[in-house]
């Protein structure tokens, strides 16, 4: 099991998320941070006084099985690379254990929707559901 994490300009997040998707990564988190890269700011003046602003740029991690880390971490290079400056910087880290706290799941198996419990719950009740969702159709209807 390995984590993959990309720092990346934030215009590009849409694009990396779309060939996540495409590659059907469960989950992947996403943060801004500042500061990252060897471009540590530009330099701004305002007023005549000299400033540093920080580079706002966004970083993505996702856990996968070994199997797949090479495949997604080239993916989301293909995506990033544009040769120039701050494209991004991809880092990948082996991960010891995984433990999902409402599951009480130690390990790596990550679980999709079909698995899930609580999706499987509505799958069989679907009858609810849709009754359920109706209503609640009706409901913006009438307010609306």
């Amino acid at each position: 099991m390995k984590k993959i994490e990309a720092v990346i300009q934030p215009f590009k997040l849409d694009e990396v998320r779309e060939i996540l998707a495409k590659a059907k990564i469960p989950r992947i988190n996403i943060f801004e941070i500042k500061g990252a890269g060897s471009e540590q700011g530009k330099p701004k003046e305002y007023r005549g006084t000299r400033y540093i602003e920080d580079s706002a740029e966004v970083k993505i991690e996702m856990v996968v099985d070994d199997d797949e880390t090479e495949h997604v971490a080239h993916m989301i290079i293909d995506t990033l690379r544009t040769g120039a400056l701050c494209d991004g910087e991809v880092i990948i880290v082996s991960v010891e254990e995984s433990v999902r706290l409402r599951a009480g799941q130690h390990g790596h198996a990550v679980r999709n929707w079909e698995r899930d419990p609580a999706l499987s719950y509505l799958l069989r009740n679907a009858t609810s559901l849709k009754s359920y969702l109706k209503a609640l159709k009706r409901k913006f209807h009438e307010a609306g």
